[in-house]
Order: structure tokens, then C-alpha cells, then sequence
């Protein structure tokens, strides 16, 4: 597979959509950050062939495909609608055939892409193919401590704690389902807990390296000092974290 010719498909694509709009231009810059962190992910494994990093760059920037007409950007798309569309417009629509006629990495673009948002991988799958999702995923949730800074799709001002559903599974050092949400609060804490859900320790250092998880809690408007308190408390246990899962 040639790089130029994934990026220039997926600019001939992005044709249709007017970066202008804050939407278009947050999943465009998304598509591909996503595509260069798996390509980083992917070479510092050292598990990969050129080619399968290569391979692992497009899942990266064509992971996203359907949501571009979507008005709004969120965390995490979990429609599975539009899981399908992505697929039907990488093969359906053709654009994969534009890029290579070798069919060899087909299946393992659709279920790296449909696996993406899965909390859980299926059984049984073929180690390989394990990579390329888990690389997909890293490279996804990473990007999204960078969206919540550049495109503040989540409201910054908090007036009050986590719900105890929320703060009880991240204390248990848990990733927390979005679909539990009910404040600011819990919003922030579902991002932040994605920092428990990485694969792979590089994703760690770069979540280090960008110092995302103070960043994003010294963005936080709060004006009630004793939940100042409470974020720098999760700040300081999250760093500590971090650090630990790199050896540190």
C-alpha cells in the first residue's frame, strides 16, 4: 500500500464536507491524528511489517468516515449505525479499491473498525488482527484527550461532584461507560478514565508526554474551592498512575 495515494483518497473524499464548520475540521484533524498515532504505535511494537503499519495508518484515518455529517462532536460514537456505514463506504463505495485490488488486509480493516468503541475484543481472535484493533483503539481514545482540549465538546464549568456510580468505578481504576453520564462532573471523569483502558505502554508515555490529564483538569471552571480540591486530588492519583504503568 502507498501512504500518498490513502491520504489523497481520503482527501478526494473529504471533498464532499466543508472544513469551515467546527464539526468537519474536529474529525478531520481527528482522522488524522488518529492515522499518524497508529503508525507510531504500530512501528514501536516492533511486531508490525511496513507494510501492516502502513495498513495500520489507513484503519486510523478512514476509522471515522460516516460520522463527518454529523453537526456536533462527541467522545464517542456508539452507533452502530454508523460503525456500518464507515465499512460500507470503505467497501461498498469503494474507496479501498482505489487505494490497492489486494484484498489480503480486508477483513482485518472491518473488524478493527467495527471493534474500535467495543470494551471487549471477541474470542478467539487471531492475535495479529488483535493488534491492529488494540492499535486502532489506543490511537482513538489518545486522540480524544486532545479533542476535549482544542474542541471543548464538553461543558467546562463544574458546580458539582461525580455521581457515586461514576466515582466508585474510577476508583476502581475503571473505564467509565458514557451512557452513565449525568453532570459535567461525570463527563470529565468518563474521559479521564479512559487512561485505564490503553493496551500498550508507548500509549502511556505519549498520554505522559502530552501531560493531557493536568491539562485537561487545569481547563476545568470551578468555582467551589473544595472540588478544585477533589480534581486536583484525581489529577495527582492519575499522574501517579501513569508513571506506574511505564516503570516509573
Amino acid at each position: 500500500m502507498d501512504n500518498n495515494k490513502i491520504i489523497k483518497v481520503f482527501e478526494q473524499y473529504m471533498k464532499k464536507f466543508n472544513l469551515n464548520k467546527n464539526s468537519i475540521k474536529a474529525r478531520y484533524f481527528h482522522a488524522l491524528k488518529v492515522m499518524e498515532l497508529s503508525e507510531d504505535i504500530a512501528s514501536v511494537l516492533g511486531i508490525f511489517s511496513e507494510e501492516e503499519v502502513t495498513v495500520c495508518g489507513l484503519i486510523g484515518l478512514f476509522h471515522d468516515l460516516a460520522s463527518f455529517k454529523e453537526t456536533s462532536y462527541e467522545l464517542d460514537n456508539d452507533d452502530e449505525t454508523k460503525i456500518r456505514e464507515t465499512v460500507d463506504i470503505i467497501f461498498e463505495e469503494g474507496l479501498i479499491r482505489k487505494i490497492t485490488s489486494d484484498t489480503k488486509y480486508d477483513n482485518t480493516i472491518k473488524i478493527a473498525i467495527y471493534c474500535y468503541n467495543k470494551t471487549t475484543l471477541p474470542d478467539k481472535l487471531d492475535p495479529k488482527i488483535k493488534h491492529f484493533c488494540q492499535v486502532l483503539k489506543d490511537a482513538h481514545k489518545l486522540d480524544n484527550f486532545r479533542l476535549v482540549l482544542n474542541y471543548p465538546y464538553i461543558d467546562l464549568h463544574i458546580d458539582n461532584y461525580p455521581t457515586e456510580l461514576v466515582y466508585n468505578t474510577f476508583k476502581e481504576f475503571k473505564t467509565v461507560n458514557n451512557k452513565v453520564s449525568e453532570n459535567n462532573a461525570d463527563e470529565i471523569i468518563v474521559v479521564l478514565s479512559e487512561s485505564f483502558s490503553l493496551n500498550y505502554r508507548y500509549s502511556y508515555q505519549v498520554l505522559i508526554e502530552n501531560d493531557y490529564i493536568s491539562k485537561i483538569i487545569h481547563s476545568l471552571l470551578i468555582k467551589d474551592k473544595n472540588i478544585t480540591r477533589f480534581f486536583k486530588q484525581i489529577e495527582h492519583v492519575l499522574n501517579g498512575y501513569l508513571k506506574r504503568k511505564i516503570g516509573v
